[in-house]
């Protein structure tokens, strides 16, 4: 199960979470970096800015590149969204849209370079084209330019005519986040939240923060608020979980891991938690029973090996007696 969020928002993308923390799978990076990761609805807009002279033709077939492009892009498909946008290039080789469709194009390859010299190319041809700022700072942000990335949000928020300031100022806060910057990174996650107060994504973040922080009141109330905004955030149901076990409220935590369940019921860390806090509730055969099925689901990961040890340990003293020691 992924627990922690801390990574950005491109433009016109679906959700995409990543693990969280140490042992939680919960790695506070940005290695995929775009939280709604390039499932694009772009198409051309207006008319297309070109020098080059163009017959109904040659329009048609960049349009029919160009739309196929965005459509592979939209199902997961990006060699294939990469061959007809460079097709689109092609006819059209000065054309913002798509020199920014190939940058989220390469970037959801992970090259970020070429996704950061596309970037640059669109805003060339277009510098009013602020989504591709925004995405410009979300590829720095994945290569761990944090600076560069937060001076490329920062313009993105300065532009009055931006229409989703909210990613901007979310963006900031992952850098921030990143950077080890606790307190900038609650108040840009605070900005995001004021443009839209419910961005589930963004209060799941200032609750993890304030959790850094040791302020479990704060978090809890903020984890609570991004279900009520997303009632299937399996990550925030996780995060609840931990803090009620650390209060020694196993009854309230064990109903957080099995929200997990109900969404997803092979959810291993759900199942090792509610395996783990129905032993503490007292019910031993319900809690053993859970484990021992996660154990032999996946013997080779660490929350299998995990389980095994904690069925163990409840055994070890019933196999002491048994042999008189």
């Amino acid at each position: 199960m992924q627990s922690s969020l801390h990574q950005c928002m491109g433009a016109a993308a679906t959700l995409v979470r990543q693990r969280s923390k140490a042992r939680m799978h919960a790695q506070h990076t940005v290695a995929s970096c775009l939280v709604f990761l390039l499932v694009l609805t772009l198409t051309p807009s207006g008319c297309i800015p070109t020098k080059n002279k163009t017959t109904p033709q040659t329009q048609a077939s960049y349009q029919l590149h160009y739309q196929l492009g965005i459509n592979h892009l939209a199902e997961g498909q990006t060699p294939q969204a990469i061959k007809e946008l460079l097709a689109a290039q092609a006819i059209q080789p000065n054309n913002a849209d798509i020199e920014h469709a190939l940058g989220l194009a390469y970037q959801r390859k992970g090259l970020y370079d070429e996704a950061i010299s596309q970037y640059k190319k669109a805003l060339s041809l277009d510098p009013k084209l602020t989504e591709a700022v925004n995405n410009l700072g979300t590829a720095y942000l994945a290569k761990g330019s944090y600076d560069d990335a937060i001076a490329q949000f920062q313009k993105c928020l300065a532009d009055p005519s931006y229409s989703t300031p909210e990613k901007a100022a979310y963006n900031l806060g992952v850098a921030y986040f990143n950077k080890k910057d606790l307190d900038k990174a609650i108040e840009y996650y605070e900005k995001a939240i004021l443009v839209k107060e419910d961005l589930p994504e963004a209060l799941y973040n200032l609750a993890y923060c304030h959790e850094e922080k040791k302020d479990l009141a704060k978090a809890t109330e903020l984890y609570k608020k991004a279900i009520a905004a997303e009632p299937s955030f399996k990550e925030a149901y996780y995060r609840l979980g931990i803090i009620f076990t650390q209060r020694e409220e196993y009854a309230t935590a064990l109903e957080m891991m099995n929200k997990i369940r109900e969404i997803d019921k092979d959810d291993p860390a759900a199942c090792f938690h509610a395996g783990s806090l129905l032993l503490k509730l007292g019910r031993v055969p319900e809690g053993l029973k859970l484990l021992n099925t996660l154990a032999k689901q996946d013997p080779e990961s660490q929350w299998g090996k995990d389980a095994l040890a904690q069925i163990q340990l409840v055994n070890k003293p019933t196999s002491q007696m048994q042999s008189g020691k």
